[in-house]
């Protein structure tokens, strides 16, 4: 898609309403968060900032807690970690992929705990299993939380790594031919 269809479609509308430093400049978030909130390190993609960001993301999507971008976007902020990274990962967990990834939490903490968890088959059952459910819960999240941030830093190094190379080979100028002599002006 070229820069002058991107000017005209409903994405530029959209940015038109996306605030500017010079919004920000001297308002509630920048008096409490300070100078610090416009460090280029915070918002510009590098490989280990975003590697970070992602793995921070990811942590915080597991975590069976409401408004997860928050806690997600301080920890990136604090840390100096991509900030866009980091809270947009965490949208992998919506009301949709929610109640799956809860349920393989719990059952995955109700195996580290050596419970069975009980079938659910009734009514009765339910509320059994949900009067045991926080503490296999949060294991599981924490578990699934501790293994897929430092995978996801990893996957986001090596991608980095290769999609950077295919496009510097991509990219690359010929080289010039060795025997070939230098041309001169005189």
């Amino acid at each position: 898609m070229s820069i002058m269809r991107l000017r005209r479609s409903r994405v530029r509308a959209w940015l038109k309403r996306v605030p500017r430093r010079r919004h920000i400049r001297g308002s509630w978030l920048h008096r409490l968060l300070g100078d610090r909130l416009f460090s280029p390190d915070l918002w510009r993609p590098s490989r280990d900032k975003v590697a970070a960001g992602v793995a921070t993301g990811f942590f915080w999507a597991m975590m069976p807690i409401p408004f997860q971008m928050l806690p997600s976007g301080i920890t990136a902020y604090l840390l100096r970690f991509n900030v866009p990274a980091a809270i947009s990962v965490v949208w992998i967990t919506n009301p949709v992929t929610w109640p799956v990834i809860l349920y393989w939490q719990y059952r995955l903490g109700a195996w580290l705990l050596g419970d069975k968890p009980p079938d659910v088959e009734s009514v009765e059952t339910m509320i059994k299993m949900l009067a045991h459910v926080p503490f296999p819960l949060l294991l599981g999240c924490l578990v699934t939380g501790a293994i897929i941030a430092p995978s996801s830093y990893a996957v986001v190094m090596f991608l980095w790594n290769t999609l950077a190379r295919r496009w510097w080979r991509s990219h690359a100028r010929p080289a010039a031919p060795k025997d070939a002599e230098p041309v001169r002006d005189e």
